[in-house]
């Protein structure tokens, strides 16, 4: 975030909050409406007021947020996808900890840092996503004679073979985000957590410049020709139910696509499968869904979002959001009965790379803003250029990490 901006948003007089508490958010697909019409549910049994402001997608949801704080109209609330920090530095949020003095202990100790400003609650999770996940049409998968490849080798060999029979391999949407993803799914699956956290985030140049690297900007690059033309401003929700129709064999994408799959009523395991991508093995690359509290403008709201947090984190109710949303819960103390294959096994990676200090947290709550954007924009245009070479992308990538906001 700009310093301008921050300078501006600073300067902002906290206006009158008008009730009720405003959400503003991105979920728009169908799991996610149902999981909104959940936390609608829980903020009513707390008796707070409560009214949503979609907007579909992260970047314009939170170039909308932006807007309303600059015009002196900012919510109450805000769906959260990077550090709390790129907000608590530029406008005022809300203090949760006298609500939030239990959470450590059922929180795993990732998760509950990431809520943390200046010594402050300032922010709910809602649930866990594993990002890092295969998605795979068993039936059409089978009916090519092929099983859900485990390395990228095995992919690009599954994947020959589909496209010579008029199959879309992998389904992908338009966003520069599903791009990302499946480079950072690449990076993480052929050089590991350690190569991964040196290289892109901490930015090292020698692994940025070096041989690895570049093979893996090749193997990135390789996957779009597995890709269909109709791509471009395709949603997620889309490209999932093509694996869902059987009109694509795979997705790489999180495990939201786990409640489109149980919304269509597929089953985990005879249906689809829910494999972590190529090379990964149990490696568990997550992010989680968290709101965002903004200082309150009356002690009213204050009381209202004080209540909400409360709700929002009982364990009932947290379990719930988790089964519908498609990911698996924040509590460490949680039931997981009702809970399908997909997320047992990923609640089972996340335990383990939680004891062994592999587990990986996703690259846009680990970055700065600007490092993020830039090198996102490297990969989409590496992805878009037919002309760029990967050896042109890799010296675009090692200026993206010298980016700084």
């Amino acid at each position: 975030m700009s310093r301008l901006l921050m300078a501006l948003f600073g300067v902002l007089p906290l206006l009158a909050a008008a009730q009720p508490l405003d959400f503003l958010h991105w979920w728009t697909s169908g799991s996610e409406a149902q999981t909104l019409a959940e936390l609608r549910q829980t903020a009513r049994a707390a008796g707070v007021p409560w009214q949503e402001s979609p907007v579909a997608g992260a970047v314009n949801a939170n170039t909308l947020l932006k807007t309303r704080f600059l015009s002196g109209h900012p919510p109450a609330l805000a769906q959260l996808d990077k550090a709390v920090a790129v907000w608590g530095e530029a406008v005022p949020l809300a203090d949760l900890s006298e609500v939030a003095q239990g959470w450590r202990q059922v929180l795993p100790t990732v998760i509950a840092a990431e809520l943390q400003y200046q010594g402050r609650t300032v922010a709910v999770p809602i649930n866990v996503h594993r990002l890092n996940t295969l998605w795979s049409n068993l039936a059409l998968l089978q009916r090519h004679g092929l099983e859900v490849p485990r390395t990228w080798e095995a992919f690009f060999a599954a994947g020959d073979r589909l496209k010579a029979a008029g199959v879309i391999p992998l389904a992908i949407g338009g966003s520069v985000g599903q791009k990302f993803s499946v480079f950072a799914d690449v990076v993480l699956g052929q050089g590991g957590p350690q190569f991964f956290r040196r290289a892109l985030v901490q930015g090292d140049a020698a692994l940025l410049a070096g041989p690895e690297m570049l093979q893996m900007l090749r193997d990135f690059k390789r996957v779009k020709a597995y890709t269909d033309a109709g791509q471009a401003g395709r949603d997620w929700s889309v490209a999932t139910a093509l694996v869902i129709q059987g009109r694509a064999a795979m997705q790489l994408t999180g495990d939201w696509a786990n409640g489109e799959f149980l919304k269509a009523g597929r089953v985990a395991g005879r249906d689809y499968d829910c494999t972590t991508a190529p090379g990964h093995g149990a490696l568990h690359y997550f992010e989680f869904d968290r709101i965002l509290f903004f200082k309150p403008a009356s002690a009213q709201q204050a009381d209202e979002q004080k209540r909400l947090a409360a709700a929002l984190m009982q364990p009932a109710d947290s379990t719930r959001f988790a089964r519908i949303k498609g990911g698996i819960p924040v509590r460490v103390d949680a039931d997981l009965a009702g809970f399908n294959a997909c997320a047992r096994r990923s609640h089972q990676d996340f335990k383990a790379g939680s004891a062994n200090g592999s587990l990986t947290l996703a690259l846009g709550a680990q970055l700065p803003e600007a490092t993020h954007g830039a090198y996102r924009d490297v990969i989409s245009a590496f992805w878009a250029s037919d002309r760029m070479t990967a050896e042109q992308a890799q010296q675009r990538l090692l200026k993206a990490s010298r980016v700084i906001d």
